[in-house]
C-alpha cells in the first residue's frame, strides 16, 4: 500500500494531470469548466468497503478502460446520474433521434479525456514509456456503485486508488470519481519512482 507522503506526490501529479484533462473536456463541451483538487485514498481492492461507503447509493453511470505498457491497470469511472444527464442536455445531446445512444457516447468519450489525461500525466511525470488505452466501455447505468461491481471481472490482483475529483460547469453539477486499479506488478514501479521523486525535492 502507499504511505502517506507517496499519496500526497501522487495527488500532486494527478492535480497536474487533471487539469488537462479538465482543459480537454472545457474543449470538447466549449464551457469552462472549474476542477476541485484531487483526494486520493488508497484502497485493498476494488471491492473495499471504504469505497462503498465514500460513493453510497446515489444512481450512477458506471465506465472502465484499461491501459497497459509499464503502467498496467483499469480505470473505473463513476459520473452521477443526474450531473450526466445534465451535461447531455447542456450540449443539446438529449434532443436527437435516438438522445440515450448519444449521451453513452458523450460519456464515453468524457472516460477516454479523462483516462488518457490522467495515466498519460502519471507516466510523464514518474519518467515511464506512453501507456496504450483500450476502447472505454460502459460498465452499468443507473445503479449503485456496489451494484456496478457486483459480479465484475476488475483486476483482482492489484491496489486501488479512489481518486475524488468534481467537476464544475457553471450552475451545473457535473461529479465524478475515478477508481485507478494498478496491477500489483505495476506498483512497486510506480512506488520506485514516486520515491525517486520525492527524494529530488
Amino acid at each position: 500500500m502507499f504511505t502517506r507522503d507517496q499519496l500526497d506526490a501522487l495527488q500532486e501529479i494527478f492535480n497536474i494531470a487533471m487539469g488537462q484533462g479538465a482543459n480537454r473536456l472545457a474543449r470538447l463541451i466549449e464551457t469552462f469548466v472549474v476542477l476541485s483538487a484531487p483526494k486520493l485514498y488508497s484502497l485493498k481492492s476494488q471491492a473495499d468497503p471504504e469505497l462503498i461507503k465514500r460513493l453510497g447509493d446515489t444512481p450512477i453511470i458506471a465506465t472502465r478502460q484499461s491501459f497497459v505498457g509499464p503502467l498496467r491497470g483499469e480505470v473505473v469511472i463513476f459520473f452521477g446520474m443526474n450531473g450526466a444527464n445534465e451535461l447531455a442536455e447542456l450540449m443539446g445531446y438529449s434532443q436527437g433521434s435516438d438522445p440515450q445512444r448519444i449521451k453513452e457516447e458523450l460519456i464515453l468519450d468524457v472516460t477516454n479525456i479523462l483516462v488518457g489525461a490522467c495515466i498519460t500525466g502519471l507516466s510523464q511525470q514518474l519518467n515511464f514509456t506512453k501507456s496504450s488505452f483500450s476502447t472505454p466501455g460502459l460498465l452499468v447505468e443507473g445503479k449503485t456503485v456496489a451494484e456496478a461491481l457486483e459480479n465484475q471481472r476488475l483486476p483482482q490482483d492489484s491496489e486501488a486508488l479512489l481518486v475524488e475529483i468534481q467537476f464544475k460547469i457553471e450552475a451545473h453539477a457535473f461529479f465524478c470519481e475515478l477508481l485507478i486499479c494498478i496491477a500489483n506488478e505495476s506498483i512497486a514501479t510506480v512506488v520506485t519512482a514516486v520515491d525517486k521523486l520525492l527524494k529530488g525535492v
